[in-house]
This record gives structure tokens, sequence and C-alpha cells, in this order.
């Protein structure tokens, strides 16, 4: 029976600084050699060798290792093209740089040539010198899955169905789809390095960036990674409930939440379901289940207020928490240059913008996306090349976005209000029914040029992709749902369109109310429209309703909603503690801030309030300005004087009836002293 052949890696279309990651990555993982700096070269970027160690037994040495790259897939390394390193070698063996001289390149070698080289470097004075050819570095790809997992850009060039089982290939392939061609443009950063550290030792990867960091590209290469070296089934969780429903502690998962507390804006409904979870993703990691999730950089921080991260310690880990937008020059230069030279821009455009491209890969405003815009001729063709041009495309990438959208034509712009309107994803092709119907009215289009339009749109703002449930529609990139909502905010006539057609959860993911401000909201709908909206949103059950109220409806709309459903005061007769954590807390706060809260619930309020206080030594009411509004000064006295009588003098046996619960035996602690010294201090002050 004939051996099964390697799959055929194409290394000759990975370019100079792919292949030269490669090399380093083989230098640490396949040869021991870690590297420790790069050698100045003057060969025109051509090829290039650093320097790492090796070490024998007891003995340790310096390894110079040599990328030798070319994009010719059947030319053979021969002695002469290496003659210029002689002189070379000789300076590096004075220094003591070259008693091991490695030699990695993507040529073919032959058994005759490998000799030839050995003997000519030798005789310059290196104590052995080695070749790696294209076969043998081929080889180790196959065999070292976490290889491939460094190099990400290896998945896009070999045939996954030889190194991957059916299952898991399946799993990259659907994974791939979505990443459309970003994959060959990968650049591997000091994140995606960090990331692929995180998630091997500690089962976790939290990765936060601006809109266009690059986050979702770094987090599908690690998924692919997964599959290859974990053989892991990868699940994209849409909710911390699909990733309750889906964890399964008989089976390897990797489970990607992208956007896990919101894609535009800090969905807040989400947290209560979060905190839910959290204990259960610890028990997961525990037993190997690998998590990566994803958010924008404001959204955690308003995210993290409200999470109960005490249940999953690791995410107050740095080695966790990586920031990918903290690129190094040469880094944002490489990721430039591969969406330049792999776009579809013409040869004159590129060949005008070269000479700014250094400047543009300094600023501290960088961002992938934006490279990728500038080498796509539908997204900057009609860009001017001039540096200042330049400058106000790199400063501005949502403006530009947005007038892009603007000026589309009638049937692509339905083509994304589709997508738009159920909510940043669609099936394929798309249901003649609903949000279809709507649109075509609307934009006096037809549905066959609806799909047609995404067709032509295909790769450059949307992106057609596939999972288990079949083919769909998104964005290429989900800054074109930003650019899209701020497209709507600016054309009143589609505010009542959006109204009318979108999806009620789509319109209290993406609208706020008069001048309510939430980072990331650019839908906002003014009082003429409360009719519509309060027709679309009544019927809409209790729960995400009242967060609605609490962080995006203002007076007049919560005050006009509460008369249609009373049952939206319900949850207002006892509260969890902390009391300033519970999520009722802040609907009954914004309620009373607005002059419709019923006086009744005020008062019950305050007397879940002392109670907590006293019994279970509860500062809500001294540590939370929401909390705090919502009692006079009278009712603060009194829950204070109620502190003093009765939680203090019994603090003690407070601690020993918690004794089976050592968390809240120190919480109770920390919370009484708390209390006491706050007491102590406000008694002390003469407005006390």
């Amino acid at each position: 029976m004939s051996a099964i052949p390697h799959p055929s890696y194409e290394l000759h279309t990975l370019g100079w600084k792919a292949f030269q990651d490669l090399c380093v990555a083989v230098a640490a993982e396949c040869l021991g050699r870690p590297v420790q700096m790069f050698l100045p070269s003057k060969d025109g970027g051509r090829d290039g060798a650093f320097v790492g160690t090796w070490r024998s037994g007891s003995e340790t040495g310096s390894s110079t290792i040599q990328c030798k790259f070319t994009s010719l897939p059947h030319e053979h390394l021969s002695f002469p093209m290496l003659q210029d390193e002689i002189e070379k070698v000789r300076n590096l063996v004075s220094q003591g740089l070259a008693r091991d001289y490695i030699i990695l390149t993507n040529h073919p070698v032959s058994g005759i040539a490998e000799a030839e080289i050995k003997a000519q470097f030798e005789k310059a004075g290196v104590e052995r010198c080695s070749v790696f050819g294209k076969d043998w570095i081929v080889a180790e790809i196959v065999k070292s899955s976490r290889l491939r997992m460094l190099v990400p850009r290896l998945y896009g060039l070999g045939d996954l169905s030889q190194i991957l089982d059916a299952r898991a290939y399946e799993q990259a392939g659907m994974i791939l789809s979505a990443m459309g061609d970003d994959l060959k443009k990968l650049v591997v950063t000091d994140a995606h390095k960090r990331s692929v550290e995180a998630i091997s030792k500690h089962n976790l990867v939290l990765l936060l960036g601006a809109p266009a960091a690059g986050k979702s590209t770094i987090g599908a290469s690690l998924a692919v990674g997964a599959a290859d070296i974990w053989k892991s089934l990868t699940l994209r969780a849409t909710s911390p409930e699909y990733m309750e429903q889906h964890l399964n502690p008989h089976e390897q998962q990797f489970i990607w939440v992208d956007d896990a507390w919101g894609s535009t804006q800090y969905q807040r409904d989400r947290t209560e379901s979060w905190n839910r979870v959290l204990p259960l993703i610890q028990a997961a990691i525990k037993r190997g289940t690998r998590f990566l999730l994803t958010s924008r950089d404001y959204i955690w921080e308003a995210a993290k207020r409200d999470l109960k991260v005490h249940s999953l310690p690791l995410l107050t880990h740095s080695q966790v928490v990586i920031n990918v937008q903290g690129y190094q020059e040469a880094e944002k230069a490489q990721i430039l240059y591969n969406h330049i030279r792999m776009g579809d821009q013409p040869a004159a455009f590129r060949a005008s913008i070269k000479e700014h491209l250094p400047s543009m890969a300094s600023r501290a405003d960088f961002l992938p996306e934006t490279a990728r815009r500038l080498g796509s001729q539908f997204l900057a063709g009609n860009l001017r090349t001039d540096k200042a041009s330049i400058e106000k495309f790199f400063a501005s990438p949502e403006g530009f976005l947005v007038d892009t959208i603007s000026g589309l034509a009638t049937d692509c712009l339905a083509a994304l209000a589709v997508i738009y309107l159920s909510g940043g994803v669609t099936a394929s092709p798309v249901p003649d029914e609903g949000v279809l119907q709507e649109v075509t009215t609307v934009y006096g289009v037809s549905a066959v040029q609806v799909r047609e339009a995404m067709n032509s749109l295909n790769g450059s703002l949307v992106l057609l992709a596939h999972n288990e449930q079949g083919r769909y529609w998104t964005y290429k990139h989900p800054t074109v749902g930003d650019a899209f909502s701020t497209y709507v905010s600016r054309n009143p006539e589609f505010v009542e369109f959006f109204l009318r057609g979108a999806k009620p959860e789509t319109l209290m993911r993406e609208v706020v109310c008069g001048t309510v401000a939430l980072q990331g909201a650019s839908v906002r709908i003014m009082p003429s429209h409360y009719p519509q909206l309060l027709e679309r949103l009544k019927a809409v059950s209790v729960f995400p309703l009242r967060n609605f109220v609490s962080y995006r409806a203002d007076a007049t709309f919560a005050g006009l909603l509460l008369q249609q459903r009373q049952d939206l005061l319900g949850g207002f007769q006892s509260f969890a503690t902390p009391i300033a954590q519970d999520s009722d807390t802040s609907l009954l706060v914004r309620l009373y801030d607005y002059g419709i809260l019923p006086p009744d619930l005020r008062q019950g309020f305050v007397e879940a309030v002392k109670t907590a206080a006293v019994e279970e030594a509860d500062t809500s009411f001294l540590d939370d300005d929401g909390v705090a509004s919502v009692l006079t000064d009278p009712e603060k006295e009194e829950i204070l004087d109620e502190v003093k009588r009765l939680l203090l003098p019994n603090i003690k046996d407070q601690i020993a009836e918690s004794a089976p619960n050592g968390t809240a035996i120190i919480r109770l602690m920390i919370t009484s002293m708390n209390c006491a010294m706050r007491f102590q201090r406000l008694r002390r002050s003469p407005t006390a």
C-alpha cells in the first residue's frame, strides 16, 4: 500500500516576511534554537539572518540561522546563490556567533548541493553547517500542529483534509469561510503569539481592542489551531445561554464568543446570564475546555463593573487579557504591505502611495482594517494619493466608509439594509418573506436585484460564509455594520423604515431615545417616532424590556411604556444583595431619577436597603451613588443608627453563623468594618 502523500504547502506564495516568521518558529519549535536577535543585512531584504543558541549536553554555543526565500517553486538551491554570504560568515565566526550555521530555505535542495554548501561554509570557519530545504520544512509542518498554530497562514496553503480528521476539517472550513481572504494576509504579531501562549497554558484568552483592531482574525486563527493541535470541536457561542446549553464535559471543546458583551454597545441585559455562567466556565476550564472571548475595549470596561469576575479570576490576569491593538511599528508595516500587495488596487495606485506608507505605519491610530480598505479598489479606488489624503483616510476610517455606503447604488444599499435589519446575519439565499419584502418595497428594487447586489459586494462590504445551519450573509467586518448604523441615523426617512422593519431585538440593541448617551449607539430615536417604537416594543418580554428602560429610554418614552406595561414594575418586591448589583435596582433608580417611580415602591426599596444593611452588612446605600440618590438624608441616618444598634454589637455571631461559607465570612467582615468606619466618619462630620 502506498504511503499517503504530504500536503503540498506552497511556501513560495508566503512572501519573504511570512517565510521569515515561519523560520523563526521552526528554529524555536523544531531545532531548539530560540531566536535572540536579528542581524543587520545588506542584501536588499531578500534574505536575512538571526542569532539563536544551541545546546548539546552541557555545551552551549551560538547559532546563526540564515533564511533563503524564493518565489519560484522549482528553483533548486545551489552554492553560487550563497556565495555572497561567505565573507559575512567569516566575520560572524571571528565574533563567535557562528559555531553552528543553519540554512532554512523553501528552495528544493539536492543531496549534491547540500554537501557542497556544507563543505564551503565549514571551510569558512563554522564548526557545523546544516541545510534544511523545502521538503524538510514541509515535513516538520505536517508533524507539528503547534508550529502550524504559531504560523496560521499555513492553514491556507496546504490541504487541511490531510492533517485534520473529518470533523475538525469541517470545523476549520466553516471558520475559514468567515475569514474570507484575510488568512493569507495575516501577520503573526506579538499579540497573536501571546494569545497562543494564553490559550495553551491557561485555556482562556480575552482579546480586547478597538473596532477593526484585528481581534476576530486572531480569534479565527486560534480556533483553526485548536481543531488541529487539540482536535477540539469549535463552538461559536452567540450568548451565555447557548454556552450553558452546549458545554459538554465529555468532549474536547473550544468555545469562541465574539463580542461577548455586545457588538457595538454594552448589552447589559446579558450581564445576569454571564454571571450565572462564569462559574461553569471556571469548572470547564479545569476539565480542559478552552475559551476564546473577544470584546471592544470600551465595552469590556463597562462590562467588568457588572460582572462577578471573582467567579472566573483568570479574567483579571494580564497573561490572559490581551490588548490586540498594541502593534509594533514593524508589525504595522508588514500588515500594510500585505494588504496593499494582496489587494486589488491597480499598479499605478500602489506606486503613487508607496512613499507615504512608512509614515502611515508609524501612526498611533493605525488599524489593520483601514489597511485592508486602502488595498481595496472598491473601498479606496477614488482616494487621492497625496499624503494629506492618505493621512485623512487613516484618521477617519468610519467617515470614509459611511461616505462609501452613502454613494452606493440603490440595490447595494438594499442588500446592506437586509443584513442590518436582520441583526447582522441573514440566511443565503435570502428568504423571500419578512425583511426582504420590506426592503424591496422601500427601495423600489426586486428581490433578484438584492441578491445580485450581495454577490457583487461579497468580499468588500459583505461576506458569504457557512456554519452548521448552512450558508449565510454577514458583514465583511463588524465596522461595516457600525457605518451603516451611522448612515441610518443621518437619514430621517430611513429611521421610520428601520422602526417598522427591524426585529424588536435589533431595535433594543441598536437604538437610544432622545438625549440618552450610550457609547457605540448611533441610531437616536426622537419623540416624534416614539409611537412607532412603542408599538414595536410593547409586546416584548419583561426582562429585555426592563433593561431597555434602564439604559436606553428617556423619561418620556419610559413613561409611555409604563402606561402600556405595568408588569415592568413587578420585580421590586425583593432584592438580591449587594443591592447595588441587582439588575432591578438599575431600573428602579432610573425610574426614580425620571420622577415616575410610584411612592410605595420607593418606600419598599428603602426598607429593603435597611434590611440588607442590618442583616447582611450591605453598604450599597453608602457605596453606590444610584442607591444613595433614592434615599433621603434622614433615611440614611436611620439606617446608620440601626447598623450601630443591631449589626456592630453582634458581628461575631453573624460571622459564626456564616462559618460553612468562607467567602461569606470574608465579605461580612469587610463590609461590616467598612460600614463601621463610614458610620464613625459620618458621625464626626459637622454636616452629619
